[in-house]
């Protein structure tokens, strides 16, 4: 750059300046936006073992644009080393290696001829070009855009002095470049791109966040962290003098302004299409879709409305404040037993994979009591699957339960659930888990349940033990003191209602240091294997519950429910966790009534179901009625309803929602991509999103989501009576 002097005494064109300035965005954006894209393939199907570095390789291998981009590459590199003065052979011995490349192809494979096969390469490598073009298109646009403004910016004058304004624009580009960075690094973990959203809900429950930030961190994730921030910051300090040359003045044209505004000028034109689901995921800028999640929710004038209903009648759609349980004629005080297994997806119990040893012992309980198709969660999320399933109504998100513990604090109505109602006929009522953490507000949740008692992993604990996980103990730690609890009401001649939630099962799917590891045939994803080990594992803790349920006499008066809290996802749609996701691996859960006497051996349920039927079936089990309630889940003993809708959500507020009605679901993301539909008897495992879904559909489907949120949030609050209060007047969740 020359010495200080010099530099003051060159003037160079603002659009250039910009250039150089923004150039580590650039760079970033396009490393990251294409890690996305590999990624998306890298999980599609699932089948790769990513701890063999040659599966990875041969992986890699499969994209033949690496095969040219290879050959141009040891073009170049022989071009320098033999023939440094003859550049035009770089393109002669590109064209020379990848017809070797073929050549030897044909004779390992020879399937085809060699012009079969250096033409089938070409096209695939276009493909995959356009591929990759496509998904960086918005996000060059918005380097070019931003380079327009810092131009401008730095024409400015005399406002404030050059330098101070380069390194303005430096600091901004270091920290778009962190924001990048961790967008990807979320990526990697999660398998989806993150949001504002996630990242504020992040920030302000860090504590709660943090084991499972700890147990996803990899040198390579913190390397992926800190390079665009380092990067972008030694860029900023080996480029120092540029706040040193004078910015010519003047709006003339330069090749530098022309080509950002060439580039800035296809953002009038329509995307290029991909066709492809899991790179279109990918096709919407990083930047500008997280600024797009910043914006105020679409559902204020849907909200406004709801709200208005709510004060005009002076009740929410659904509540559940004044709820009881009136016997009928067959009324008969039988136990109850609810057994919630954590991220126990459907699909990997033997009971919907029978080729899956998984769950054995619950295959057998399907057998002989009622086995559910189709049981799905509302919301992804523990918490929420503890409200749907005891309180029969929607549950909210991570967000809106904090709201209503603080509302609850200020004198809300709490929401009345399974435990109240069937203590106040007489039951004792329990619940026990052996995870340890506290998180959100799930501790202010299981109290407004009403239990009688709450047994936790912190009352478990016990000199010598171990945690299973970050979250608390092994499950049969739990089981003695189920037994335990089950004799004393026993003994006090009262009926019991007891809740149980595993732990095992959960991120990062260990199991405790007694168990004896098992292979399953088939499977080469060692995280698949720990899961499928969790399973297992959970299955042998019903065993032994079931078992002392049968030594204490009480097996054939008890109503038995077992079903998984939510699901988990290993790869499919390229994603990792499931609770900001609503595909049907993390949404569809397996559910298995046991009531013997009461229930017909090998019973099958059909039709699409949902948690919130787990209390009118439970209630209907044993002979009573819901009364002063009004609840929008349905037995699931009555046939199904073919044009019912399972409205469905994602556990951040303001990310995902989702509506199944027939063979359609919806996925819905607040605008920031199109809507995904898809056809689930065709496409179970939602792999093919419809194409040409008629707009006034889509926006009829939009509309009502929105309303069903704001209305199963006032349901929270919602009773007569409590229309009026401040709450309310003040805007709601």
């Amino acid at each position: 750059m020359g010495t200080a002097p010099d530099a003051r005494a060159h003037s160079v064109s603002p659009w250039f300046l910009a250039w150089l300035m923004v150039a580590p965005l650039a760079l970033v954006l396009l490393v990251s936006k294409t890690g996305k894209v590999f990624l998306a393939f890298f999980y599609l199907g699932n089948t790769l073992d990513s701890s063999s570095p040659l599966a990875v390789l041969r992986w890699l291998w499969g994209f033949t644009s690496l095969r040219f981009a290879l050959a141009l590459l040891a073009a170049i590199v022989v071009q320098r080393w033999v023939f440094p003065r003859r550049r035009i052979l770089i393109v002669p011995m590109a064209a020379a290696f990848m017809v070797a490349l073929a050549l030897a192809s044909v004779l390992f494979k020879g399937s085809q001829t060699l012009i079969q096969t250096l033409s089938n390469w070409t096209i695939m490598a276009v493909e995959q070009g356009w591929m990759v073009m496509a998904c960086i298109w918005n996000d060059a646009i918005l380097v070019a855009m931003l380079v327009l403004v810092v131009g401008a910016f730095l024409q400015v004058r005399p406002a404030m002095a050059p330098g101070w304004r380069v390194r303005i624009v430096q600091t901004i580009v270091v920290l778009l470049c962190a924001l990048v960075g961790i967008d990807y690094v979320y990526q990697l973990a999660m398998g989806q791109p993150t949001n504002t959203r996630v990242l504020v809900f992040a920030a302000t429950n860090i504590k709660d966040m943090a084991p499972l930030v700890n147990a996803e961190v990899t040198p390579f994730r913190v390397i992926a962290v800190l390079a665009p921030i380092l990067g972008s910051a030694v860029w900023a300090w080996y480029t120092r003098r540029l706040a040193l040359l004078t910015v010519r003045r003047g709006w003339h044209p330069d090749a530098s302004f022309c080509v950002s505004g060439m580039m800035a000028a296809a953002v009038f034109f329509p995307g290029l299409d991909v066709g492809f689901l899991e790179a279109e995921r990918h096709t919407e800028g990083t930047i500008a879709a997280l600024v797009k999640s910043m914006k105020p929710s679409p559902a204020e004038e849907i909200r406004a409305r709801a709200q208005e209903d709510y004060v005009q009648s002076g009740q929410a759609t659904w509540n559940s404040s004044n709820m009881q349980l009136t016997p009928t004629s067959v009324a008969r005080k039988r136990n109850v037993v609810i057994v919630m297994m954590e991220s126990v997806r459907a699909v990997s119990t033997t009971i919907h994979s029978p080729g899956i040893a998984t769950t054995p012992f619950l295959k057998q309980l399907a057998d002989k009591g009622m086995q559910v198709e189709d049981m799905n969660a509302v919301i992804p999320r523990t918490a929420a699957a503890w409200m749907a399933v005891l309180t029969g109504q929607y549950p909210v998100t991570n967000e809106g339960i904090a709201k209503w513990a603080e509302e609850r604090t200020n004198g809300a109505p709490v929401i009345r659930g399974l435990p109240t109602a069937l203590r106040e006929l007489g039951y004792g009522t329990s619940y026990f888990s052996p995870t340890v953490r506290e998180i959100f507000n799930d501790t202010e949740l299981l109290q407004a349940l009403g239990f009688d008692s709450i047994v936790t992993g912190k009352d478990l604990m016990r000199p010598g033990m171990k945690n299973a996980n970050y979250f608390g103990l092994a499950d049969d730690a739990m089981v003695d003191p189920i037994m335990e609890w089950t004799r004393a009401q026993m003994k006090a001649g009262r009926p019991f209602m007891t809740t149980i939630m595993t732990n095992v099962g959960h991120h990062d799917y260990t199991t405790p240091d007694s168990w004896e590891k098992v292979r399953f045939e088939g499977v080469n994803d060692p995280v698949l294997t720990s899961y499928y080990n969790c399973l297992l594992y959970i299955d042998g803790v019903i065993a032994r519950l079931m078992q002392g349920y049968e030594e204490l006499g009480v097996l054939d008066e008890t109503v038995f429910v077992f079903l998984g809290d939510h699901g988990q996802i290993f790869g499919e749609h390229g994603l990792k966790q499931s609770f900001n996701a609503i595909y049907q691996e993390g949404i569809h859960v397996p559910a298995v009534i046991y009531a013997p006497g009461l229930i017909t051996p090998n019973q099958r349920i059909s039709g699409s179901r949902q948690q919130i039927d787990v209390l009118p079936t439970v209630v209907e089990l044993l002979g009573y009625r819901i009364e002063n309630a009004r609840l929008p889940g349905k037995s699931l003993l009555s046939p199904a309803d073919p044009n019912r809708r399972l409205y469905l959500s994602s556990s951040v507020d303001w990310t995902f929602l989702g509506v199944r009605q027939g063979r359609r679901k919806f996925i819905y993301s607040f605008d920031r991509n199109p809507m995904e539909v898809y056809d689930l008897e065709t496409d179970p495992t939602e792999t093919h999103a419809l194409q040409n879904v008629d707009p006034r559909e889509l926006a009829s489907i939009r509309n009502d989501l929105l309303e069903w949120k704001v209305n199963a949030e006032l349901a929270m609050y919602g009773v007569p009576g409590h229309a009026k209060s401040e709450h309310v007047r003040a805007g709601g969740p």
